[in-house]
């Protein structure tokens, strides 16, 4: 047996609300045991002074002329990621031999070369004394990839773990949605659009809220399916073009004059409608594994359900808490990357050819 590397798993979504962490044993292959989760919230003024950097920020040029601004932002991050580190290091009790670390994507344009995650590693690693792996998709884009999804080897080996019957696809609905599809040896993924990012954002601006819980708000208001039918059509066209999606390439505007509860129930209906289009491709496919956020949205799933016609089930019923499986992926993957094990491959991210990832930060 390949000897077992305990690593720590670091994860900031989207949706900007804090960090997700996880303590996984593994041998980079199918050994995978999940040890500790825990979450850090951040807080309010930090969160919205991120939010409206990552809004401005449509290109690398804005980084460089706001240079203080993100580097006061990467460093009080950085900090974050130290104190729930600390935290659940300690609580697990044992040594860990590395540091798996994603940041906080600032703007993905793999089309221009580049996808900014914000994070200082070196000083994260010279706090915690650890080796920190990071830059997770950088040389996925370099070669010709997108750079994303990127937790598709860990959904793959997870369910062969959890020994689910194939074919099945892991549904992963954060900020940004994506799939894996797995059957046997084969494994494909794909962005499939939005996930809470439309929802989210709009009753961030309308209510100042964070997001709908279980999907009420959307329950009481009523689908506009003259929107659903004009926005859809084009939509999903579009968005079969691309591979992977930055929060930046939506917007709502088409919900404009609904009120709120309408507005709601529309864009949730909306992103059901898209979500569930790219699960029909996989016509083989009957039952649908949900990971990330998203899949506490009652209403959101009743929709997908009624789409698709598969059997959508919580990851959770396997024993394992959909709210960490990309702070237990970005584990998996830094124990990959220090092994210089493949974590991206042409059928999960288009890169020309089948690479491992990450830079090392070696703790001396």
């Amino acid at each position: 047996m390949e000897k077992i590397y305990t690593a720590l798993g670091l994860m900031s979504g989207t949706s900007l609300d804090g960090i997700d962490a996880s303590i996984v044993r593994s041998d980079g292959e199918k050994f995978i045991n999940i040890e500790e989760n825990q979450y850090y919230k951040y807080n309010d003024f930090f969160r919205e002074q991120l939010r409206k950097f990552i809004k401005g920020c449509y290109d690398k040029e804005y980084i460089d002329k706001h240079n203080k601004v993100y580097n006061d932002l990467q460093k009080q991050l950085t900090l974050d990621h130290v104190e729930i580190s600390k935290k659940i290091i300690s609580n697990y009790g044992s040594k860990i031999d590395l540091v798996g670390f994603h940041g906080q994507t600032i703007i993905h344009r793999p089309e221009k070369g580049y996808s900014i995650q914000m994070g200082d590693a070196q000083l994260l690693s010279k706090i915690l004394k650890q080796n920190v792996i990071y830059q997770f998709r950088q040389k996925d884009i370099d070669h010709k990839g997108q750079g994303a999804p990127l937790a598709s080897i860990y959904h793959y080996n997870l369910s062969k773990k959890l020994n689910l019957s194939e074919p099945i696809i892991f549904l992963n609905i954060g900020g940004i949605s994506n799939l894996t599809y797995i059957n046997k040896n084969e494994i494909k993924s794909q962005d499939t659009g939005p996930g809470n990012v439309l929802m989210d954002e709009y009753i961030q601006k309308v209510k100042n809220q964070k997001f709908d819980k279980d999907g009420f708000i959307a329950s009481t208001g009523k689908i506009n399916k003259l929107i659903i039918n004009e926005s859809t059509k084009n939509d999903f066209y579009n968005m079969n073009e691309k591979h992977s999606f930055d929060k930046k390439d939506f917007n709502y505007s088409f919900i404009r004059g609904l009120n709120f509860e309408d507005a709601v129930a529309t864009l949730t209906y909306y992103t059901a409608k898209i979500i569930s289009d790219f699960l029909n491709e996989y016509n083989d496919t009957k039952k649908i594994v949900l990971c990330g956020g998203g899949r506490k949205n009652k209403t959101l799933i009743k929709h997908m359900e009624n789409l698709t016609s598969k059997e959508i089930v919580n990851i959770n019923d396997f024993g394992v808490d959909g709210d960490y499986i990309e702070s237990q992926a970005f584990a998996y993957l830094g124990i990959r990357s220090f092994l210089k094990k493949k974590i991206s491959f042409p059928q999960t991210t288009k890169v020309s050819q089948s690479i491992t990832g990450g830079e090392l930060v070696k703790n001396y």
